[in-house]
């Protein structure tokens, strides 16, 4: 069913993954340009969760995150005079950072494109249930960090959103996997 076309960090995807295999992605934070006055929060609960969270509204999703997180707009909408196509979320410690790009159709996610100092470690791609689902992995060649992410698109209209995770380690990518399932399940898309 999976096409593997690298199969060297397996356990990286079912840690991620497997759990919720409805969304994922990332970027690098060197190059975000933020906006923060666009990022518009309001304090509450997560179901089920006594921890804070705070929502991030983007141009046509809405997304739950930690309270403690940093949030800053990444990509600016391709179709709307406001607001932002994409976000990240880092961690207090900046261990982790979470990443979401969740457009008003389909577009793509430019601002997590693999970049010179780093390399493209594991890739799999299938179709489950009419959704055409990509994952991947990618390194920094010095081996300071990790970026996995996931995408899925609707395979007629090619609707797509991504997800992904930026992590120091699989140590910190354990510690803050409760706090990255919550926010993967917690994003609600808009059309118009």
């Amino acid at each position: 069913m999976w096409k593997i076309t690298k199969n060297i960090l397996p356990s990286i995807f079912l840690l991620l993954f497997c759990n919720s295999c409805n969304k994922e992605v990332q970027k690098n934070s060197n190059s975000i340009k933020a906006d923060s006055a666009q990022i518009e929060v309001t304090d509450k609960k997560a179901p089920g969760d006594s921890k804070n969270v705070k929502k991030y509204k983007g141009a046509w999703f809405e997304i739950d995150y930690p309270s403690s997180f940093k949030a800053v707009n990444s990509l600016a909408s391709s179709t709307s005079v406001e607001g932002y196509d994409s976000a990240l979320f880092t961690a207090p410690d900046g261990k982790v950072q979470f990443y979401v790009f969740s457009p008003q159709w389909s577009g793509l996610p430019t601002d997590i494109e693999l970049q010179p100092h780093e390399t493209l470690v594991d890739s799999a791609s299938a179709v489950q249930n009419g959704l055409e689902v990509e994952r991947w992995t990618i390194k920094a060649k010095d081996g300071s960090y990790f970026r996995s992410y996931e995408s899925t698109s609707e395979t007629a209209s090619k609707i797509n959103k991504v997800f992904g995770i930026k992590y120091s380690s699989t140590r910190d990518l354990e510690q803050y996997r409760e706090a990255y399932l919550m926010f993967k399940n917690s994003l609600e898309q808009y059309a118009d």
